[in-house]
């Protein structure tokens, strides 16, 4: 499968749902606000002295960071978080760079299972899942592209196969959000129905 097809499936995807079946509402419009640019602008790269930045990546880290910056209280807990994401993500990079045969399953792949679950295991709270993500994924890149600079000579952080993952990692991330509250929602059903005792 070709770099980017994930990516610009799950947000042309994700716009048109948001766009025509959610009523109109600050979190409508801003679900919108984030997907339809960062479309729109993936396609351009934001270059400096030793390689370039995908813009539409860049955009994703600036939200992120948009995000942290509201919730000031919990800095150390975002810290840690995002270091976590960026050395699980450099690791898995480093290990398939140097010996590829002992993977069971494709990278990318492999990288979006883990990635997803690290996430869901040490979140707080679930509007992290959404926010927090682009910032270890960007650290992580970085670092990574950092260490195998002498082979390649040239800093691509943020190529279409990061983006493949930051997307289909939040829009796992966002089903498994949806499947938990709908089943807590059932479970909460089912025990009011089983406990019908009217208070006194």
């Amino acid at each position: 499968m070709n770099d980017g097809i994930l990516f610009y499936w799950i947000m042309w995807i994700g716009w048109v749902v948001t766009t025509f079946l959610i009523e109109k509402s600050p979190f409508r419009n801003a679900v919108i606000f984030i997907l339809l640019p960062g479309i729109i602008i993936s396609g351009y790269h934001v270059p400096f002295s030793l390689g370039t930045v995908n813009a539409a990546f860049a955009f994703f880290l600036m939200i992120g960071l948009v995000h942290v910056i509201r919730n000031t209280g919990n800095l150390l807990y975002y810290l840690a978080v995002s270091f976590i994401i960026a050395v699980s993500y450099v690791i898995l990079q480093i290990f398939a760079l140097y010996d590829p045969a002992k993977l069971f399953i494709d990278k990318k792949y492999l990288l979006i299972l883990f990635l997803t679950a690290v996430m869901f295991l040490i979140s707080k709270r679930k509007i992290d899942l959404f926010y927090i993500p682009s910032i270890g994924i960007f650290i992580g890149d970085s670092l990574y592209q950092l260490l195998i600079f002498r082979l390649t000579g040239y800093l691509e952080i943020g190529s279409l196969f990061v983006l493949d993952l930051l997307a289909s990692t939040t829009m796992i991330l966002f089903c498994m959000v949806i499947l938990v509250d709908m089943f807590k929602k059932i479970r909460r059903v089912s025990y009011k129905k089983v406990n019908p005792a009217k208070q006194i």
